[in-house]
Protein backbone atom coordinates (compact mmCIF):
# COMPACT_ATOMS: atom_id res chain seq x y z
CA UNK A 1 0.00 0.00 0.00
CA UNK A 2 1.62 3.09 -0.54
CA UNK A 3 1.32 6.72 0.90
CA UNK A 4 -0.53 8.05 -1.46
CA UNK A 5 -3.22 5.37 -0.98
CA UNK A 6 -3.51 5.73 2.89
CA UNK A 7 -3.53 9.41 2.62
CA UNK A 8 -6.56 8.52 0.45
CA UNK A 9 -8.40 6.07 2.71
CA UNK A 10 -7.58 8.88 5.91
CA UNK A 11 -10.02 11.89 3.90
CA UNK A 12 -12.64 8.69 3.91
CA UNK A 13 -12.54 8.20 7.69
CA UNK A 14 -15.06 10.85 9.35
CA UNK A 15 -13.87 13.49 11.65
CA UNK A 16 -14.26 12.15 14.93
CA UNK A 17 -12.84 8.51 14.18
CA UNK A 18 -9.47 9.84 12.62
CA UNK A 19 -9.00 12.16 15.98
CA UNK A 20 -10.05 9.14 17.94
CA UNK A 21 -6.86 7.19 16.34
CA UNK A 22 -4.42 9.83 15.96
CA UNK A 23 -5.02 10.23 20.13
CA UNK A 24 -4.82 6.21 20.06
CA UNK A 25 -1.27 6.30 18.37
CA UNK A 26 -0.11 9.46 20.79
CA UNK A 27 -0.02 7.25 23.68
CA UNK A 28 3.07 5.76 22.24
CA UNK A 29 5.03 8.96 21.51
CA UNK A 30 6.67 8.54 24.88
CA UNK A 31 8.95 5.62 22.77
CA UNK A 32 9.86 8.42 20.03
CA UNK A 33 12.98 8.97 21.53
CA UNK A 34 14.05 5.82 22.81
CA UNK A 35 17.55 4.01 22.46
CA UNK A 36 15.44 0.87 22.15
CA UNK A 37 13.52 0.35 18.90
CA UNK A 38 9.96 0.27 19.56
CA UNK A 39 7.82 -0.93 17.09
CA UNK A 40 3.70 -2.08 17.25
CA UNK A 41 2.01 -4.42 14.97
CA UNK A 42 -1.65 -4.72 14.10
CA UNK A 43 -3.61 -7.66 14.00
CA UNK A 44 -3.25 -7.42 10.46
CA UNK A 45 0.58 -7.72 10.84
CA UNK A 46 0.46 -4.01 9.59
CA UNK A 47 3.17 -1.30 11.12
CA UNK A 48 0.93 0.75 13.57
CA UNK A 49 3.30 2.64 15.30
CA UNK A 50 7.33 2.79 15.11
CA UNK A 51 10.06 4.77 16.48
CA UNK A 52 12.87 6.22 15.49
CA UNK A 53 15.05 3.62 16.66
CA UNK A 54 13.83 0.80 15.02
CA UNK A 55 13.89 2.80 11.70
CA UNK A 56 17.43 2.16 12.18
CA UNK A 57 17.58 -1.19 13.20
CA UNK A 58 15.34 -2.14 10.22
CA UNK A 59 17.60 -0.49 7.64
CA UNK A 60 13.91 2.31 6.82
CA UNK A 61 11.87 5.22 7.27
CA UNK A 62 8.93 5.61 9.17
CA UNK A 63 7.20 6.52 5.52
CA UNK A 64 7.91 2.99 4.38
CA UNK A 65 7.35 1.21 7.28
CA UNK A 66 3.98 2.65 8.77
CA UNK A 67 0.40 0.65 7.07
CA UNK A 68 2.18 -1.64 5.26
CA UNK A 69 2.79 -5.21 6.64
CA UNK A 70 5.46 -7.25 7.78
CA UNK A 71 5.40 -9.66 4.78
CA UNK A 72 5.78 -6.56 2.91
CA UNK A 73 8.67 -5.22 4.07
CA UNK A 74 10.40 -8.21 4.75
CA UNK A 75 9.56 -11.22 2.62
CA UNK A 76 10.08 -14.42 3.77
CA UNK A 77 9.45 -13.40 7.84
CA UNK A 78 6.31 -15.29 8.59
CA UNK A 79 8.90 -18.02 7.74
CA UNK A 80 11.72 -17.40 10.53
CA UNK A 81 11.84 -18.56 14.27
CA UNK A 82 10.88 -15.22 15.42
CA UNK A 83 7.53 -14.73 13.94
CA UNK A 84 5.90 -17.94 15.62
CA UNK A 85 6.69 -16.24 18.48
CA UNK A 86 5.05 -13.18 17.47
CA UNK A 87 2.23 -15.20 16.79
CA UNK A 88 2.02 -16.70 19.69
CA UNK A 89 1.84 -13.22 21.30
CA UNK A 90 -0.47 -11.64 18.97
CA UNK A 91 -3.15 -14.97 19.21
CA UNK A 92 -2.40 -16.41 22.76
CA UNK A 93 -1.48 -12.86 24.18
CA UNK A 94 1.20 -14.41 26.33
CA UNK A 95 4.62 -11.79 26.76
CA UNK A 96 7.55 -13.51 25.81
CA UNK A 97 11.51 -12.80 25.03
CA UNK A 98 13.48 -13.84 22.24
CA UNK A 99 17.05 -13.42 20.75
CA UNK A 100 16.98 -13.60 17.19
CA UNK A 101 19.45 -13.27 13.86
CA UNK A 102 17.91 -11.13 11.22
CA UNK A 103 18.32 -11.45 7.61
CA UNK A 104 17.34 -8.23 5.82
CA UNK A 105 16.46 -8.14 1.93
CA UNK A 106 19.94 -6.35 1.04
CA UNK A 107 21.83 -9.86 2.66
CA UNK A 108 22.89 -8.74 5.21
CA UNK A 109 22.72 -10.09 9.06
CA UNK A 110 21.49 -8.08 12.72
CA UNK A 111 21.54 -9.86 15.74
CA UNK A 112 18.32 -8.61 18.11
CA UNK A 113 17.01 -9.14 21.90
CA UNK A 114 13.13 -8.95 21.69
CA UNK A 115 10.93 -8.27 24.24
CA UNK A 116 7.21 -9.20 23.00
CA UNK A 117 4.06 -7.96 24.76
CA UNK A 118 0.28 -8.24 24.07
CA UNK A 119 -1.51 -4.54 23.65
CA UNK A 120 -5.35 -3.68 22.85
CA UNK A 121 -3.85 -2.48 19.02
CA UNK A 122 -2.22 -6.05 18.24
CA UNK A 123 1.44 -6.75 19.94
CA UNK A 124 4.70 -4.25 21.11
CA UNK A 125 8.15 -4.87 20.63
CA UNK A 126 11.05 -4.02 22.66
CA UNK A 127 14.16 -4.40 20.70
CA UNK A 128 18.03 -3.97 21.16
CA UNK A 129 20.17 -4.53 18.56
CA UNK A 130 23.44 -6.19 19.78
CA UNK A 131 24.69 -7.16 16.52
CA UNK A 132 28.54 -5.62 17.25
CA UNK A 133 28.16 -7.69 20.61
CA UNK A 134 27.56 -10.53 18.67
CA UNK A 135 30.56 -9.83 16.28
CA UNK A 136 32.50 -9.12 19.23
CA UNK A 137 31.91 -12.22 20.40
CA UNK A 138 31.94 -14.34 17.33
CA UNK A 139 35.52 -12.91 17.21
CA UNK A 140 36.12 -14.11 20.19
CA UNK A 141 35.00 -17.57 19.71
CA UNK A 142 37.37 -17.41 16.53
CA UNK A 143 40.63 -16.35 18.45
CA UNK A 144 39.51 -18.91 21.51
CA UNK A 145 39.15 -21.68 18.76
CA UNK A 146 42.67 -20.70 16.99
CA UNK A 147 44.20 -20.56 20.67
CA UNK A 148 42.68 -24.10 21.45
CA UNK A 149 44.01 -25.73 18.05
CA UNK A 150 47.26 -24.17 18.68
CA UNK A 151 47.48 -25.56 22.21
CA UNK A 152 46.37 -28.76 20.80
CA UNK A 153 49.75 -28.64 17.96
CA UNK A 154 52.19 -27.63 21.00
CA UNK A 155 50.79 -30.77 23.20
CA UNK A 156 51.01 -32.96 20.40
CA UNK A 157 54.26 -31.54 19.50
CA UNK A 158 55.18 -33.00 22.80
CA UNK A 159 53.92 -36.12 22.52
CA UNK A 160 55.64 -36.60 19.20
CA UNK A 161 59.12 -35.61 21.10
CA UNK A 162 58.68 -37.65 23.93
CA UNK A 163 58.13 -40.43 21.13
CA UNK A 164 61.11 -39.31 19.11
CA UNK A 165 63.46 -39.51 21.97
CA UNK A 166 61.74 -43.09 22.13
CA UNK A 167 63.18 -44.18 19.16
CA UNK A 168 66.13 -42.68 19.58
CA UNK A 169 67.19 -44.47 22.59
CA UNK A 170 65.50 -47.84 21.12
CA UNK A 171 67.04 -47.67 17.90
CA UNK A 172 70.52 -46.59 18.19
CA UNK A 173 71.01 -48.34 22.21
CA UNK A 174 71.50 -51.83 20.50
CA UNK A 175 73.79 -50.80 17.86
CA UNK A 176 75.97 -48.79 20.03
CA UNK A 177 76.10 -51.27 22.65
CA UNK A 178 77.13 -53.99 20.31
CA UNK A 179 79.86 -51.78 18.92
CA UNK A 180 81.32 -50.89 22.62
CA UNK A 181 81.02 -54.65 23.28
CA UNK A 182 83.21 -55.06 20.41
CA UNK A 183 85.39 -52.80 20.70
CA UNK A 184 86.11 -54.14 23.95
CA UNK A 185 87.29 -57.30 22.65
CA UNK A 186 89.53 -55.85 20.42
CA UNK A 187 91.18 -53.97 22.87
CA UNK A 188 92.09 -57.88 24.34
CA UNK A 189 94.55 -59.95 23.46
CA UNK A 190 93.54 -61.83 20.25
CA UNK A 191 94.82 -63.31 17.63
CA UNK A 192 95.03 -60.97 13.90
CA UNK A 193 92.50 -63.53 12.87
CA UNK A 194 90.04 -63.08 15.73
CA UNK A 195 90.54 -59.36 15.35
CA UNK A 196 90.33 -59.50 11.66
CA UNK A 197 86.66 -61.30 12.48
CA UNK A 198 85.48 -58.53 15.19
CA UNK A 199 86.19 -55.93 12.32
CA UNK A 200 84.28 -57.40 9.81
CA UNK A 201 81.33 -58.15 12.61
CA UNK A 202 81.30 -54.06 12.79
CA UNK A 203 80.30 -54.02 9.42
CA UNK A 204 76.57 -54.67 9.38
CA UNK A 205 76.16 -52.55 12.78
CA UNK A 206 78.06 -49.41 11.48
CA UNK A 207 75.89 -49.70 8.20
CA UNK A 208 72.86 -50.11 10.01
CA UNK A 209 73.46 -47.20 12.85
CA UNK A 210 74.29 -45.20 9.76
CA UNK A 211 71.07 -45.89 8.16
CA UNK A 212 68.79 -45.27 11.37
CA UNK A 213 70.63 -41.61 11.80
CA UNK A 214 70.01 -40.31 8.51
CA UNK A 215 66.55 -41.58 9.01
CA UNK A 216 65.98 -40.13 11.65
CA UNK A 217 68.13 -36.87 10.26
CA UNK A 218 65.12 -36.84 8.06
CA UNK A 219 62.29 -37.38 9.86
CA UNK A 220 64.19 -34.13 11.89
CA UNK A 221 64.13 -32.02 9.27
CA UNK A 222 60.41 -32.64 8.91
CA UNK A 223 59.38 -31.63 12.28
CA UNK A 224 61.72 -28.91 12.40
CA UNK A 225 60.55 -27.15 9.35
CA UNK A 226 58.48 -24.10 9.61
CA UNK A 227 58.77 -23.16 6.03
CA UNK A 228 56.67 -25.93 4.24
CA UNK A 229 55.78 -24.39 0.99
CA UNK A 230 52.27 -25.08 -0.04
CA UNK A 231 50.33 -24.87 -3.08
CA UNK A 232 47.12 -25.19 -4.87
CA UNK A 233 47.55 -28.83 -6.06
CA UNK A 234 45.32 -31.09 -8.82
CA UNK A 235 44.70 -34.49 -7.20
CA UNK A 236 43.74 -36.25 -10.42
CA UNK A 237 46.96 -35.12 -12.12
CA UNK A 238 49.44 -35.95 -8.83
CA UNK A 239 47.87 -39.06 -8.67
CA UNK A 240 48.08 -39.86 -12.39
CA UNK A 241 51.83 -39.54 -12.31
CA UNK A 242 52.65 -40.89 -9.64
CA UNK A 243 50.95 -44.19 -11.12
CA UNK A 244 53.36 -43.92 -14.38
CA UNK A 245 56.69 -43.89 -11.61
CA UNK A 246 55.24 -46.97 -10.30
CA UNK A 247 53.89 -48.13 -14.02
CA UNK A 248 56.98 -51.29 -13.71
CA UNK A 249 55.33 -52.80 -10.70
CA UNK A 250 52.11 -52.46 -11.66
CA UNK A 251 52.63 -54.45 -14.48
CA UNK A 252 54.84 -56.70 -12.46
CA UNK A 253 51.82 -57.44 -10.25
CA UNK A 254 49.19 -56.65 -12.68
CA UNK A 255 47.82 -54.29 -10.27
CA UNK A 256 44.92 -51.85 -10.96
CA UNK A 257 44.60 -48.33 -9.29
CA UNK A 258 41.59 -46.29 -9.70
CA UNK A 259 40.68 -42.94 -8.00
CA UNK A 260 37.61 -41.08 -7.34
CA UNK A 261 37.98 -37.00 -6.86
CA UNK A 262 34.49 -35.84 -7.53
CA UNK A 263 33.61 -34.20 -3.87
CA UNK A 264 37.20 -32.58 -3.92
CA UNK A 265 40.05 -32.30 -6.58
CA UNK A 266 41.99 -29.24 -5.69
CA UNK A 267 43.98 -28.88 -2.19
CA UNK A 268 46.13 -26.14 -1.05
CA UNK A 269 49.14 -28.16 0.27
CA UNK A 270 52.99 -29.35 0.47
CA UNK A 271 53.22 -31.00 -3.51
CA UNK A 272 56.65 -32.48 -2.32
CA UNK A 273 55.30 -34.32 0.85
CA UNK A 274 51.54 -34.81 -0.64
CA UNK A 275 54.14 -37.07 -3.72
CA UNK A 276 56.15 -38.98 -0.49
CA UNK A 277 52.71 -39.65 1.18
CA UNK A 278 50.64 -41.49 -1.82
CA UNK A 279 53.99 -42.80 -3.15
CA UNK A 280 54.64 -44.35 0.56
CA UNK A 281 50.88 -45.77 0.36
CA UNK A 282 50.36 -46.85 -2.99
CA UNK A 283 54.18 -48.63 -3.43
CA UNK A 284 52.91 -50.80 0.21
CA UNK A 285 49.28 -51.24 -1.32
CA UNK A 286 51.45 -53.15 -4.56
CA UNK A 287 54.51 -54.50 -2.23
CA UNK A 288 51.94 -56.47 0.15
CA UNK A 289 49.58 -57.18 -2.10
CA UNK A 290 47.82 -60.75 -1.70
CA UNK A 291 48.90 -63.79 -4.23
CA UNK A 292 45.47 -64.64 -4.22
CA UNK A 293 44.33 -62.08 -6.08
CA UNK A 294 44.72 -59.09 -8.01
CA UNK A 295 45.95 -56.72 -6.36
CA UNK A 296 43.07 -53.22 -6.42
CA UNK A 297 44.01 -49.70 -5.11
CA UNK A 298 41.11 -46.86 -4.62
CA UNK A 299 41.70 -43.75 -3.79
CA UNK A 300 38.75 -41.32 -2.64
CA UNK A 301 38.98 -37.54 -1.54
CA UNK A 302 36.21 -36.56 0.89
CA UNK A 303 35.23 -33.72 3.50
CA UNK A 304 34.22 -35.14 7.01
CA UNK A 305 33.43 -32.86 9.97
CA UNK A 306 35.02 -30.32 7.95
CA UNK A 307 38.03 -31.75 7.29
CA UNK A 308 39.66 -32.75 3.70
CA UNK A 309 40.37 -36.82 4.00
CA UNK A 310 41.81 -39.49 1.17
CA UNK A 311 40.97 -43.11 2.00
CA UNK A 312 43.61 -45.08 0.12
CA UNK A 313 42.10 -48.99 0.34
CA UNK A 314 43.82 -52.18 -1.21
CA UNK A 315 42.84 -55.76 -1.31
CA UNK A 316 46.33 -56.67 0.01
CA UNK A 317 47.58 -58.93 2.85
CA UNK A 318 46.52 -56.68 5.56
CA UNK A 319 47.65 -56.11 9.14
CA UNK A 320 46.10 -57.65 12.35
CA UNK A 321 45.76 -54.43 14.41
CA UNK A 322 44.91 -56.90 17.34
CA UNK A 323 48.48 -57.58 17.46
CA UNK A 324 50.17 -54.69 15.91
CA UNK A 325 47.90 -51.44 15.91
CA UNK A 326 50.29 -49.64 18.82
CA UNK A 327 53.49 -49.94 16.07
CA UNK A 328 51.88 -49.31 12.58
CA UNK A 329 53.73 -46.10 12.41
CA UNK A 330 56.83 -47.13 14.43
CA UNK A 331 60.17 -46.99 12.79
CA UNK A 332 61.65 -50.39 12.11
CA UNK A 333 58.36 -52.00 12.33
CA UNK A 334 56.93 -54.95 9.77
CA UNK A 335 54.16 -57.03 9.89
CA UNK A 336 55.15 -59.32 7.17
CA UNK A 337 57.65 -61.41 5.73
CA UNK A 338 58.88 -59.39 2.80
CA UNK A 339 62.43 -58.77 1.51
CA UNK A 340 62.74 -54.98 0.97
CA UNK A 341 60.28 -54.29 4.04
CA UNK A 342 62.01 -51.83 6.09
CA UNK A 343 59.34 -49.87 8.13
CA UNK A 344 60.37 -46.47 7.41
CA UNK A 345 57.69 -45.83 4.95
CA UNK A 346 54.63 -45.50 7.00
CA UNK A 347 56.75 -43.72 9.90
CA UNK A 348 57.65 -40.80 7.62
CA UNK A 349 54.44 -40.49 6.52
CA UNK A 350 53.02 -40.26 9.60
CA UNK A 351 55.58 -37.46 10.47
CA UNK A 352 54.66 -35.69 7.40
CA UNK A 353 51.14 -35.51 7.58
CA UNK A 354 51.43 -34.24 11.30
CA UNK A 355 54.08 -31.65 10.78
CA UNK A 356 50.94 -30.12 8.41
CA UNK A 357 48.70 -30.56 11.14
CA UNK A 358 46.60 -33.73 9.99
CA UNK A 359 46.35 -37.35 11.04
CA UNK A 360 46.84 -40.52 9.37
CA UNK A 361 45.11 -43.80 11.22
CA UNK A 362 44.19 -47.55 9.27
CA UNK A 363 41.29 -49.65 9.19
CA UNK A 364 42.91 -53.49 8.29
CA UNK A 365 42.14 -56.82 8.20
CA UNK A 366 44.57 -59.87 7.79
CA UNK A 367 44.22 -61.18 4.39
CA UNK A 368 41.39 -59.04 3.25
CA UNK A 369 43.00 -55.26 2.58
CA UNK A 370 43.75 -52.31 4.29
CA UNK A 371 42.32 -48.54 4.18
CA UNK A 372 44.27 -45.44 4.90
CA UNK A 373 42.49 -42.69 6.02
CA UNK A 374 44.87 -38.83 5.73
CA UNK A 375 42.70 -36.36 7.46
CA UNK A 376 45.30 -33.58 5.68
CA UNK A 377 43.57 -29.97 6.77
CA UNK A 378 40.04 -28.39 7.95
CA UNK A 379 38.08 -26.40 5.65
CA UNK A 380 38.63 -23.16 7.78
CA UNK A 381 42.40 -23.25 7.38
CA UNK A 382 41.96 -23.63 3.58
CA UNK A 383 43.77 -20.59 1.84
Amino acid sequence: MTIHSIMTNVKKIPYFAKEKIDLERLKYAVFDNMIEGVQVIDFDWRYYYVNKSITVQGLSTQEELLGNTMMEKYPGIEKTIMFKSLQKCMYERTPSDVLSEFDFPDGSKGWFELSIQAVPEGILILSSDITKLKRAEFELKKKLDERNEMLSQIVNQKKQLEEFCQIISHNLRAPLSNLFLIGELLAENHSLEEKFNYFEMQRPIIKSLQSTFEELVQATQIKMDSTIKKEKIDLEKITTRLILLLNKKINHTNASISYDFSEFNSIFYSKKYLKNILINLLDNAIKYCSPERKPKIHLKSYKNNDWFCIDIEDNGLGIDLEKYKKDVFKLHKTFHNHPKAKGFGLFITKIQVESLGGSINVNSYPNQGSVFTIKLYRTKNEE
